[in-house]
Parts: C-alpha cells; structure tokens; sequence
C-alpha cells in the first residue's frame, strides 16, 4: 500500500509540475489588459522581438516574492519599447475567481498579495472566459511560470531564480536565432494550391518540414526530403507557421493556404 501511494504522489507531482517542453510552438493568443489596450503575441513576435509570458495569480505569495524582485520591470524598462526595444513582457493572471480589484490590493490576503500595479511598467491581463483557453494552450498547472518565446515562436522556460543578465543572455540566444534565419534565406518555395504541394528550388539542405496552425498545433512533419516536392494534406483556408530545420538552424516562414 505504501508503493502505491508513493507512485499515486509521484504520478500527481508530474501533472502539477507540467509545462510546454522547451523547444514548442508558442500558442498564438491575443488579449486585452487592464488598461483596455489589445495585445497579439505574435505580432510582437513578427516585429522581431522576444517575449516573455508570466503566468501568475495575485493571491500566489511566491508569485507576488517573485514580483517584488523586479526581474522582469528592470529588463523590460532598460530593452523595452522605451529603451532598446528588444522584448516585451505580457503578464497574465490565472485565478477565475478574482475581479480587476486584485490588481489593485484591494481585498484581502487571500484574494491578493498587493498592488500588481503601482510600478508595473508592463501590460498585466486579468484573463476572463472565453480567453481562458490560452492557459490550457500553455498546459499551466503551477505558477508562476514563465516563458521566453522567441521571434520563430518557440519556447523556453524561465526559472525565477534567474537574474537580469541571465534574462537577456536569453534574448541574446533568439537573435542569434535570427542570424542563423538570415544565413539560409536561399530557402525559397512556392505552395500549389491545386495540388497542394510545396515546391523547393533547394531542397538538399532542409532536413525537416513541420507545419504549425496558429495556436501552435503541429499539423503535419516529413523528415528528409528525396525530391523538390512536398505533397500536402488539404488544410483549411488560412495562416499556418511553416519550419524548416536545417544545417545551419531552424528557420520558420508564413504559410498562406
């Protein structure tokens, strides 16, 4: 009886702990906080920047020690729109049972930690049904978390143990990514819509093909191609995230269907 409930506490520690693994398609979202402005993430991941998603709830005391560390106010006012320009930081609160006066400190202890705003340079969310969703897309089960996602959109987590310099060193890592993106722009394709098929000028260098809807769902993947044509699925009408990886890196175009 002792085994099984250590696994039963194993197995349950594991789904607590879960994330998106390193390396996923962020799931595209668009959200609008507290101050009424509207925010697309992957907007501000085509303007070439690096955002960093936190996940928190304003009654979380680890949540509310990891804020008043402010890791992510210092990096956001020194490469923010106001400073370099490099990154944006989206803030995003979890809990369905509390209202915008959370932010605000105006309740009690267990409804807040205290006042998410005052000195918050960054956009924060108060996420409401139906844009709940987007924490399943994140499989959050435990916070704060948060993310670094990259302009090719992919994911890695960040630990709240980790400083300023080592936040940027990770901004660092995606525009390294976007020199690598520049070196193997001779990748060039078109889609036939009739046939539904990718036709390569270049195909030799690309070792595999992913295809991505815009909630970050990989769709479809071939591994080494043998000939200049890529035979499709008939997807639906629309925008799909296409990743080539190569010898050199990973690089990640549009796909218009």
């Amino acid at each position: 009886m002792k085994h099984i409930f250590l696994l039963l506490s194993l197995v349950f520690a594991t789904q607590v702990m879960a994330q998106l693994p390193d390396g996923t398609v962020a799931p595209d979202f668009t959200l609008t906080d507290y101050y009424g402005t509207t925010h697309h993430l992957y907007d501000y991941l085509d303007q070439g920047k690096t955002v960093f998603v936190e996940i928190f709830a304003a009654h979380c005391p680890s949540c509310w020690a990891y804020h008043q560390t402010h890791r992510l106010k210092n990096i956001y006012e020194q490469y923010g729109p106001n400073g370099t320009n490099e990154i944006m930081v989206l803030a995003l609160e979890y809990d369905p049972y509390n209202d915008e006066n959370a932010f605000t400190g105006n309740h009690e202890i267990w409804v807040t930690q205290g006042n998410w705003l005052e000195g918050t340079p960054y956009p924060i969310f108060n996420v409401e049904d139906p844009n709940r969703v987007v924490f399943e897309d994140y499989d959050v089960t435990f916070y704060p978390v948060v993310y670094k996602i990259c302009p090719d959109r992919l994911t890695e987590r960040v630990f709240t143990s980790q400083n300023e310099e080592s936040l940027y060193a990770m901004v660092e890592e995606c525009q390294a990514n976007m020199s690598i993106y520049e070196t193997v722009q001779t990748i060039s394709f078109r889609y036939d819509i009739i046939t539904h098929s990718i036709w390569f000028d270049d195909y030799k260098q690309i070792l595999s093909t992913e295809i991505y809807d815009l909630q970050g769902r990989m769709l479809f993947r071939q591994d080494e191609l043998s000939q200049n044509t890529l035979a499709l699925p008939q997807f639906s009408e629309g925008i799909y995230v296409i990743h080539f990886k190569t010898s050199v890196g990973l690089v990640s175009r549009k796909l218009y269907m």
